[in-house]
């Protein structure tokens, strides 16, 4: 369950990347209040944002600016599997 939850939230969250070493200006608070939006159907809000805000941390530490600006266009199924690995490591954030 927790695997498909992750699922569901990274794969939301790939369509709000932005460049990945400097967030443009706003672009993080986008990032990270879609998430939030996301994670609040089966998490607190609390810990939704503590996952939302690791989550953005990690896709920045992961991605290169290439590879966010090709996910905003689609997203192959590497790219998948990693956006849900990096996020897996705040998933303890999302423990209450």
């Amino acid at each position: 369950m927790r695997n498909r939850q992750l699922l569901v939230l990274a794969t939301s969250l790939v369509f709000t990347l932005p460049a990945v070493a400097d967030w443009p200006s706003g672009a993080r608070t986008g990032f990270v209040a879609e998430c939030i939006e996301n994670a609040q159907a089966s998490h607190d809000a609390t810990q939704a944002k503590a996952f939302c805000e690791c989550a953005a941390d990690e896709a920045s530490n992961e991605f290169s600016q290439e590879e966010l600006e090709q996910m905003s266009q689609g997203m192959n199924g590497d790219m998948e599997q990693r956006l849900i690995e990096s996020a897996r490591s705040c998933s303890g954030n999302l423990e209450g």
